[in-house]
Parts: structure tokens; C-alpha cells; sequence
């Protein structure tokens, strides 16, 4: 890929990789990938063990969590999750927040069931 305004010197890969993204609609997947990665620094390592974010879709954030009681407690925290989200990747980037309905995404570690 060349810049015709650079008189024929190589693009940075970086600047090609941005406009490949672009190009290919993958640019908003790869922000909402980088989001969801950073569930554990959002919420803490502890609360991290026992949820996860595991979707984004116009600004309605998806969450599991693997027991009622973890679940009850970050419905409690939602307020401070979402303004957290906001703060780190700019207003409006998460306006809702919604829990899956799907089962638990990991097994209990403690063997009790």
C-alpha cells in the first residue's frame, strides 16, 4: 500500500493495519475485543474469577457470572462498572449492562458440585 503524497516510501504497518482493519469492518470488533479483555482490571482479579464480560453490542455490555451471589453483587456495582468502561474508552461505550442466559461459562473449582 503506498501514500502517493509520501512519493513512493513504504506505509508504517502500523498505518496499514489500521486501514486494512477499516477497510474489512473489523476496526469495531477489535475495540470491543480489547473491552472485554479488560473485564479483570474493571472489576478486580476476585470478581474477575467468578464473571466475565463476554459481549458488546451497541453500547449493551453482556455479562455471566458463575454463581446468584456473584451476580447479586455486580448487579449491586453496575453503576460504578459502567461509569468505569466509560471513563477508560470514552462516554457512551457501555449504556447497559445485561446478564446472559446461558449457563455458567466455567465449572465450580472446588469440586462440591
Amino acid at each position: 500500500m503506498r501514500n502517493e503524497g509520501r512519493k513512493g516510501r513504504p506505509e508504517p504497518v502500523g498505518r496499514v493495519l489500521a486501514g486494512l482493519l477499516e477497510q474489512l469492518g473489523l476496526k469495531q470488533r477489535l475495540a470491543e475485543r480489547r473491552l472485554l479483555e479488560a473485564w479483570p482490571q474493571i472489576v478486580g482479579e476476585k470478581i474477575a474469577r467468578h464473571s466475565r464480560a463476554v459481549d458488546l453490542a451497541g453500547g449493551v455490555l453482556i455479562l455471566r457470572a458463575d454463581h446468584g451471589a456473584w451476580k447479586q453483587e455486580l448487579t449491586l456495582l453496575l453503576p460504578q462498572i459502567i461509569a468505569l468502561y466509560n471513563e477508560r474508552f470514552g462516554a457512551g461505550t457501555v449504556r447497559e449492562v445485561r446478564w446472559d442466559r446461558q449457563a455458567p461459562w466455567f465449572r465450580r473449582r472446588d469440586n462440591r458440585g
